[in-house]
């Protein structure tokens, strides 16, 4: 038979015809043997052919014929569709993690925390992540501390061990917390909760809607989502501090060296209130 054109699509009996030359040329082998199928495999090499007036190109691909010849037609397998096929080893691969905050209340204001605690848009989000600093407590994608989770409910106050309300949502270890990115989800609704209970008990909340002199680089406004950022990050209490030592437009405190002083956490309350105060927060407390 002759060569097939790659620009030809090839017939059914061409194939059948070069399957039977193949099966002849290994003869002396099958008889050999009586279990050598080389001849009932047919390739084709690339070739062009036209559908509804235009032309495409069509990949390499093998025809098996295990009759070799004028039975079954065997199964034509095209290179492209192989190589969509799943391998073993991609089977057995984890599912990447939910994008469990979608849906979620403030999902903005979520995603700019997430943005500044663990800085993972890609891979398990952050959700699988310690705190980076020796002995932090924090955990995952929101790099919740111990304390935080405390108030909350979610660790128990004496031993720090997960609590009934952590159990129901399926963590009773830290590392069922970090592969659980529906259960983080909710332990942060909480952790906000408690929050904003804290701020507006303190009276933080009053100032919403003022400006208070910023340490450098003028007013500060004050909106809900900054308040919660920056409770997150530093804790209402600390938040309530510079308030007050901000509208009364007090020096700034006197660092400290190697420690976290005012000034270190007054620094950061201010940062978080300006870099949250245009992100949409709507309160979760009643």
């Amino acid at each position: 038979m002759a060569a097939l054109s790659p620009t030809a699509l090839p017939t059914r009996d061409a194939l059948r015809e070069f399957a039977r030359s193949q099966r002849a040329g290994s003869g002396s082998r099958e008889n050999g043997t009586g279990n050598d199928n080389t001849g009932c495999i047919v390739n084709v090499g690339p070739y062009t052919r036209t559908r509804d007036g235009k032309s495409e190109q069509v990949s390499g691909y093998q025809r098996s014929n295990p009759n070799c010849g004028d039975g079954a037609e065997g199964a034509v397998v095209l290179a492209t569709d192989r190589a969509r096929q799943r391998s073993p080893e991609a089977e057995r691969r984890p599912a990447a993690p939910m994008r469990a905050w979608e849906g979620q209340p403030n999902q903005s204001w979520r995603e700019l925390i997430a943005a500044e605690e663990t800085r993972r848009s890609d891979g398990d989000f952050g959700y699988g992540m310690r705190g980076q600093q020796p002995g932090s407590s924090a955990l995952g994608r929101y790099q919740v501390l111990r304390d935080p989770l405390i108030n909350a409910g979610w660790r128990d106050p004496n031993t720090g061990a997960w609590t009934p309300r952590a159990r129901a949502a399926g963590v009773t270890s830290d590392a069922e917390f970090l592969a659980n990115p529906a259960a983080q989800e909710a332990a942060f609704n909480d952790v906000m909760r408690e929050n904003e209970r804290q701020l507006l008990a303190n009276g933080a909340m009053r100032f919403v809607g003022q400006q208070v002199p910023g340490l450098r680089d003028g007013p500060v406004p004050i909106t809900d989502a900054g308040l919660a950022a920056a409770a997150h990050r530093e804790g209402a209490r600390t938040v309530r501090r510079y308030l007050d030592h901000r509208s009364a437009n007090l020096p700034a405190p006197v660092s400290i060296p190697g420690r976290r002083g005012d000034l270190s956490r007054f620094n950061e309350v201010e940062r978080r209130l300006r870099a949250f105060a245009a992100t949409p927060y709507q309160r979760l407390l009643p």
